[in-house]
């Protein structure tokens, strides 16, 4: 139980907010719709005055109808002097530099000696975590469908896409960090750990990510090069999505990494195709990994998708990367329909909150972050 004063203190902290909020245009709400280890997540709505002053906020709300906001809030002043100095401004620039596509979306932003403001597109059906977990129980079989996880897929692979072509690596991609709009659509989030590069060959010496998504060499604590480091991290969430487990889950790097040598294994069916895909992105060689051209091409992804995809895809214009012996591309046999990924049922998992059965059988547990700076 929180005491008094700490709960009057969190009352004028948030009106403090409301007010700030409202000088910039928005109206905050009391609904809190996410939190961070230094921030905090509000439902929010622009006001008239500030959809007649942002023609880009409110030409996007008009198409959604509707006037709400999402509302990042940063205490710098609460903030390790590292985050507010280095973290933070990596995320404002990568968000940006990368605003303009269709899977990141940030409005605005405002700040004050205090706090920092983030004013981020709503995605109201919350993240790929929630989704999968739910659509796991509606069939009462892990994962989506892979139909499904396909489209969601492409629309995280063209975000990291862009990411990439504009020089930044996003270094904490995970289930938690995609959202859902309302229409469906796949929204990159939490570019807290993201940062820029200069070179191609450039590589990194911060130990940062959630355990089970984070590539094999930064366990290692070894210098990384970021892209490949995200596409590892691909790797993890597209299995996650058809299987509706993750492929390795340990708390401890150093036992994750005994897991990662002993191979991945596919305890479902999943097309040839789809494992695949997985098994070029999961390679404990970083080298060896699949490229953002070889997954965009991959047969499992095929037949082609949008052009916005293929425009991120192309911007660097360079020729597509040499494929690997382990991936299968061109034109192989056809996907497994849909109706044979799963052929038996899972028990229903328990709704009483336990970990333990119910996170081994069908449920993703949720992935807490790390940072330490080297």
């Amino acid at each position: 139980m929180k005491s008094c004063a700490k709960r009057e203190e969190d009352r004028k902290t948030f009106m403090d907010q409301v007010r700030e909020s409202k000088e910039n245009g928005y109206l905050l709400s009391s609904r809190k719709i996410g939190s961070g280890a230094f921030s905090k997540v509000y439902l929010g709505y622009a006001t008239q005055e500030k959809l007649r002053q942002n023609y880009k906020l409110a030409s996007d709300l008009r198409s959604k109808r509707h006037a709400m906001v999402a509302i990042k809030i940063i205490s710098t002043a609460k903030a390790p002097l590292e985050y507010s100095r280095k973290f933070l401004p990596r995320e404002i620039y990568s968000l940006n530099a990368t605003y303009k596509h269709i899977n990141i979306q940030l409005y605005e932003m405002y700040r004050n000696s205090r706090r920092t403001y983030l004013v981020l597109e709503l995605a109201s059906r919350g993240d790929l975590l929630e989704h999968i977990n739910a659509t796991s129980d509606r069939r009462e079989c892990p994962g989506l469908e892979e139909e499904e996880a396909r489209r969601l897929f492409r629309q995280i692979v063209s975000a990291v896409a862009h990411c990439h072509n504009r020089g930044i690596v996003h270094r904490d991609l995970k289930c938690e960090n995609i959202l859902l709009d309302e229409r469906g659509f796949i929204k990159l989030t939490d570019f807290g750990f993201a940062n820029r590069y200069s070179s191609k060959n450039s590589l990194m010496s911060t130990f940062c990510g959630s355990v089970p998504y984070t590539a094999p060499e930064i366990l290692m604590s070894k210098k990384y090069n970021g892209e490949l480091a995200d596409l590892w991290s691909l790797g993890v969430i597209l299995y996650a999505m058809v299987t509706g487990k993750l492929p390795f889950r340990e708390r401890q790097p150093h036992k994750m990494i005994h897991m990662i040598k002993q191979g991945l294994s596919f305890q479902q069916p999943i097309s040839p195709e789809c494992q695949s895909l997985i098994q070029g992105l999961l390679q404990l060689k970083p080298g060896a990994r699949l490229g953002l051209q070889q997954v965009a091409t991959h047969c499992w992804m095929l037949p082609a998708t949008s052009a916005i995809f293929q425009q991120a895809l192309n911007a660097t214009g360079r020729p597509p990367e040499r494929t690997s012996r382990g991936s299968r591309q061109g034109n192989q046999s056809p996907r497994r329909p849909s109706h044979l990924l799963c052929t038996g049922r899972l028990p229903r998992p328990s709704r009483d909150g336990s970990q333990g059965p119910r996170a081994d059988l069908c449920r993703l547990p949720p992935s807490a972050a790390l940072a330490r700076p080297g």
